[in-house]
């Protein structure tokens, strides 16, 4: 019970950030085809009743930079705090030929309240200002040994007489990856429990 509530705020607060670029391109009623490249480094952290993710990603709404989305969750109490940053990109961010990764910076975190009816089909959220914390995180890894994986997607609506006519991906996922450094206060090896990822691949998508 206490991932799927983690997974489910989670998957909230991403959609949340996601919908203004979503909107913006419905708006179109052809695109262009996307390529591009993708990077992610993630780290998971259990103390106690508190769960803690940092996901840093590509950012698809901005050019030349990448996400940094901060989240803790507690079970016992349930407090939901979340956090995001958008980061310059440059080639000290990801080295992946190097296996490596970093990123130094402070989010604006928030207390989310998330009320939702007793069907759970309708959700209100509410946003209140919690302060800051500083991200400080590393990740090591080998470039050469990893695994690989692949999607594709076919006819898949989006929007009414809009769809994705051809959308397909590969990536690949690193193995041995080491996270160190802090997140606020508390170091990356004084977690109960911790872990982290790095994945990289490229993306395909043409639009009708």
């Amino acid at each position: 019970m206490r991932k799927i509530k983690v997974l489910i705020l989670s998957v909230v607060f991403l959609l949340t950030m996601s919908l203004p670029a979503m909107a913006q391109s419905n708006k179109s009623p052809s695109q262009s085809p996307y390529k591009g490249s993708y990077q992610s480094a993630s780290f998971y952290g259990s103390e106690g009743t508190v769960d803690t993710h940092i996901e840093f990603s590509t950012n698809f709404e901005g050019k030349d930079s990448y996400m940094l989305i901060y989240h803790t969750y507690d079970y016992e109490t349930d407090e939901f705090y979340i956090g995001s940053a958008e980061i310059p990109a440059t080639k000290d961010v990801f080295d992946l030929n190097k296996g490596k990764a970093k990123v130094n910076a402070t989010v604006e975190v928030s207390k989310v309240d998330v009320t939702c009816d007793d069907e759970g089909e309708e959700c209100t959220w509410e946003e209140t200002p919690a302060g800051s914390k500083s991200i400080n995180l590393s990740w090591t890894f080998n470039p050469k040994s990893y695994s690989t994986s692949k999607y594709s997607d076919r006819n898949v609506q989006i929007g009414y007489d809009e769809y994705i006519k051809l959308s397909k991906g590969t990536f690949k996922n690193f193995n041995n990856v080491s996270v160190s450094g802090s997140i606020g206060e508390k170091r990356t090896d004084s977690f109960e429990y911790s872990g982290g990822g790095v994945t990289s691949g490229s993306s395909f998508t043409i639009i009708k």
